[in-house]
């Protein structure tokens, strides 16, 4: 490619985080979806029977993997590209999602307000009753053989019919499967036999589990129960097993109040993404793009492009010498005139990660997407020599976008009361000492309104709230009792750092 349309080029960059790059706008489409999919080591591992619980934070990609396993030809891609042996064969498993979206607009489960409604005074039995009719009403839709048929007849017909036709209707089904309860587990006794005798496996998956309620603290019993209702039937049932997404922050013992939590400790993975993995992602996006995306990539490095999968579309090579010399071409070995201002290879990651030294997925390509649309907005060719797309200033620039995104899309539906942090912590100055963080945080003013609180607004409470922020790797303590907040974060919260990137105009 001797002379690249770099306008073009440019606009598939822009365009390779729709939706900013949410698994919600993506997995609508499910050839899309495929393509713009990496299978990393750690997604393979979620297919083995004996692992219960995927971890991992907002942007991460557990709605990605959770939804690609709901798809036939995305576990078929997944084991194709596995290394693991000793999976149960594709063939013989079902895979069934007993709560979470497989697709945007969906309304196969109750509302969360229907819920928060109805399970308002729900003891411990309440909540097993709601998740093994939800469970129920699903497997009892499936087209399976296997799934329908003689271990439902314990199952009175009535209780069957309303799981069936209207799951969605919690006040109407809850009260019989709560009456049913001995008899649907007798049957669900009888199901796991018949799986082993036909040697057949059925998965169960779960995500989304914040949304199953409205406020945060109702969040636990729900959480607790599904929990230790799968840790008990765990060693109940041989082949009925679960694949349960949760976020990191709401699997924690003095959340949860949950003693047996240190029992899924060997059943449990963090998802989490090393650099070389983002860029892998990032180029295996952009090469399924388009095809003129495709021969620019060749020319700069030929042995980037290693096949065309069926279904995964075209995938890259794992060779991280090849993302070093695209990243160097395409936007300069340096962030500035020499290695002082840092290599750019290096300088992508170290600032996308947070407290806890972890990147997300979203937050990496939302970075070079922000990017890409900056720089068409003052387009000049000129400046742009032979393979060159993109300037350092375009990803510094850009830097202050994805921080905005990430607290954007942390305050929009996890933590809400992040919005109101933005004020008091607006133009400090990090790293800052503890004590006056703490102040800041004792002046906010909080939004009142229904889960836009913090688990506690008590003034004398702030040291828990500075904990729980510690413990999101939103802040993070250093030596001599100061406060700092990766850059990640430090933008969007407003807040400053001495030598760092000025805002754009």
């Amino acid at each position: 490619m001797s002379n690249p349309n770099k306008e073009r080029l440019l606009e598939l960059i822009r365009d390779i985080a729709p939706g900013s790059a949410s698994a919600e706008y993506e997995s609508d489409n499910y050839t899309a979806f495929l393509r713009n999919f990496l299978p990393v080591t750690s997604y393979h591992l979620v297919l083995g029977q004996d692992l219960i619980l995927i971890l991992g934070g907002r942007g991460v990609g557990k709605t990605e993997l959770f939804r690609l396993l709901a798809i036939p030809a995305g576990r078929n891609a997944l084991v194709a590209n596995s290394k693991i042996k000793a999976l149960p064969s594709l063939d013989k498993t079902t895979w069934i999602s007993a709560f979470g979206r497989i697709k945007k607009h969906e309304n196969t489960f109750p509302p969360q307000d229907i819920i928060a409604k109805t399970m308002q005074n729900a003891n411990g039995i309440d909540w097993r009753a709601f998740w093994i009719g939800l469970m129920l009403g699903i497997i009892l839709r499936q087209d399976d053989a296997v799934l329908n048929s003689s271990w439902i007849d314990p199952i009175p017909l009535a209780t069957r019919e309303v799981l069936i036709n209207k799951l969605p209707l919690l006040s109407d089904w809850f009260p019989l499967v709560h009456q049913d309860m001995e008899k649907i587990n007798h049957a669900l006794d009888l199901l796991d036999e018949k799986l082993i005798a036909t040697d057949q496996w059925l998965f169960v998956s779960y995500d989304e589990l914040d949304r199953v309620v409205i406020s945060y603290n109702d969040l636990a019993a729900p959480i607790r129960e599904l929990l230790a209702f799968w840790l008990d039937r765990w060693r109940r049932w041989e082949r009925i097993k679960p694949k349960i997404f949760l976020r990191t922050d709401l699997f924690r013992e003095e959340f949860l109040g949950f003693a047996d939590a240190s029992k899924l400790k060997g059943h449990q993975i963090n998802l989490e993404w090393k650099p070389a993995w983002l860029y892998q992602l990032l180029f295996k996006r952009l090469a399924n793009s388009g095809e003129e995306m495709a021969e620019y990539l060749q020319t700069i490095a030929s042995n980037l492009i290693t096949k065309t999968d069926p279904e995964l579309g075209i995938m890259v090579s794992d060779d991280e010498s090849l993302y070093e010399l695209l990243i160097e071409k395409i936007i300069g070995k340096f962030m500035g005139a020499n290695a002082r201002k840092g290599y750019t290879y290096r300088w992508v990651p170290n600032h996308l990660q947070d407290a806890g030294r972890r990147i997300t997925p979203r937050s990496f390509l939302n970075l070079f997407s922000s990017a890409a649309e900056r720089r068409l907005e003052q387009l000049n060719k000129q400046n742009l020599p032979e393979n060159t797309l993109l300037h350092p200033s375009d990803l510094q620039a850009a830097l202050v976008d994805t921080s905005q995104d990430r607290i954007r899309e942390l305050a929009d539906e996890e933590y809400p009361w992040l919005e109101s942090l933005k004020t008091s912590l607006k133009d400090l100055n990090v790293p800052i000492e503890e004590s006056i963080f703490l102040e800041a945080l004792n002046k906010t003013q909080w939004n009142d309104q229904a889960g836009k609180l913090p688990f506690s607004t008590k003034p004398e409470d702030v040291l828990e709230i500075l904990n729980y922020l510690i413990q999101l790797k939103v802040v993070e303590r250093l030596s001599e009792d100061r406060i700092n907040i990766p850059e990640i974060y430090l933008y969007g919260l407003g807040v400053k750092r001495k030598g760092g990137i000025k805002r754009p105009k």
